[in-house]
């Protein structure tokens, strides 16, 4: 198993490394880690970046992308906007922006010479995150990801493995082996599998208050599996216990976004409340070391949220000793 790190091209990490590849090169070798899965925003100049750290490469995101692809643009335009509003979202006011955006990350993931690419396999409502009610399945939202899939990897064209990663809200959540399957039978483009994002599985049991209850959730998902599991590449190892969270009263929290009328703040209410749910912080529990066993990934991606450089080197240095790495 390779242990790696998140890493992005967005500019906070190029500030904090001084867009210097050599810097990030020693700050893996530090930390002992074999390379980083990027994120890798498409203004970026993908020659500075040296190919033999870039491991996987994290695809974009279209948290609500459901209505746009169906071509439900009433509903598109309650949600997102103006049409300027639109385009600055997807990229387009047809379908075929969403399409485009990946093809292009396609092309830069095999420049870059990446194992793998990450895929969320996911969407949800703003509103619905706060009720969790929700007016689309888990199929639903699968069956229309393959749509978007087919369309951008060709299934006999060479490059990375394309990988599904799990949410928790509706689509690809591990909770039904039958529509993980339903999801890699659907997909023509030959090479692909899943992530396991430790968080993302454990928000969808808002009972979880410590880390041996994560621990014996996880036990318990991957035996529901069944053979799914063996198909899972990756794991993003970062930590949430949600009880504490996930039982207080969210219509308070709904009602102030639903009210707020500045876009900019709405947008904070909403992130705060994710953030809150998901805070991408690291497992520095020694179960770590015993769930990232029980799946046996090729790969173990530390995928914290630092605000500085110093918390970075903090968070991997947590997640080390956590996996049973002295310093």
């Amino acid at each position: 198993m390779e242990k790696i790190c998140h890493f992005s091209t967005t500019n906070k990490y190029i500030t904090w490394f001084n867009d210097d590849w050599s810097s990030v090169e020693s700050f893996l070798n530090k930390h002992k880690l074999d390379g980083i899965e990027l994120g890798l925003t498409l203004d970026y100049t993908i020659d500075k970046i040296p190919k033999s750290i870039v491991k996987g490469v994290h695809l974009s995101f279209f948290p609500m992308w459901l209505e746009f692809w169906n071509g439900d643009m009433n509903s598109v335009s309650e949600l997102i906007g103006s049409e300027h509003d639109i385009i600055e979202y997807y990229g387009g006011t047809s379908k075929q922006a969403i399409v485009e955006t990946y093809k292009k990350q396609f092309e830069r993931a095999k420049l870059l010479e990446a194992q793998y690419m990450v895929f969320h396999v996911c969407h949800i409502r703003p509103k619905d995150s706060f009720t969790w009610q929700f007016s689309y399945s888990n199929k639903q939202v699968i069956n229309a990801a393959i749509e978007i899939i087919n369309e951008v990897f060709p299934q006999h064209e060479s490059g990375p493995k394309l990988l599904f990663e799990n949410l928790w809200w509706p689509g690809l959540t591990f909770m039904d082996g039958q529509e993980s399957q339903l999801l890699l039978d659907g997909v023509k483009y030959n090479n692909k599998g899943f992530v396991l994002d430790i968080s993302h599985l454990t928000l969808t049991n808002p009972k979880i208050a410590t880390e041996q209850m994560c621990f014996n959730y996880i036990k318990k998902v991957l035996n529901n599996l069944g053979d799914i599991k063996n198909h899972i590449d990756v794991v993003h190892l970062n930590k949430t216990l949600p009880n504490h969270y996930m039982s207080q009263n969210q219509s308070y929290k709904l009602e102030r976004y639903s009210n707020e009328a500045n876009k900019v703040r709405k947008h904070q209410i909403l992130m705060e409340h994710v953030n809150k749910l998901d805070p991408h912080e690291p497992f520095d529990h020694p179960l770590a070391k015993d769930i990232v066993e029980l799946i046996n990934p090729k790969y173990c991606v530390y995928e914290t949220n630092p605000k500085t450089i110093n918390e970075l080197n903090y968070f991997i240095k947590k997640q080390n000793v956590a996996l049973g790495m002295s310093y």
